[in-house]
């Protein structure tokens, strides 16, 4: 799998994720996979449940979301395996959050990306 195949589906992911598509969420990111923030690490089975109860409270990114990245770099580690670096910021409706820098790791798993981790915290300038 190419760096574009890889890109593409970083855009399926993050579209996803904020659509609140529980499904797709599921089958690309790998069962391992964490989350990182300031606030601590979140499981897969926690974030997904964290997302299904935000839908059903009507919380979860009402106004659409999406996010755009600012920089980005690609560094593969080994045949399997991309590290992806940058920072971006998240856009809801008319408001445009602050920039974030970022770190995913994924796996390319047959004919498939699986994310495997992401860390993200307030950007340092």
């Amino acid at each position: 799998m190419n760096r574009e195949d890889l890109k593409q589906a970083r855009e399926h992911w993050y579209a996803a994720y904020f659509a609140g598509d529980i499904e797709y969420l599921v089958r690309v990111q790998a069962d391992s996979f964490t989350v990182a923030t300031e606030r601590g690490v979140q499981s897969k089975k926690s974030q997904i449940d964290a997302i299904a109860s935000a839908k059903r409270n009507g919380s979860w990114f009402p106004q659409g979301g999406e996010k755009q990245d600012t920089e980005l770099s690609f560094q593969e580690s080994n045949g399997s395996i991309t590290t992806v670096t940058g920072k971006g910021v998240t856009l809801t409706g008319e408001s445009k959050g602050p920039v974030v820098a970022f770190i995913e790791t994924w796996e390319c798993k047959g004919s498939a990306w699986q994310v495997v981790s992401l860390s993200y915290g307030a950007a340092r300038n």
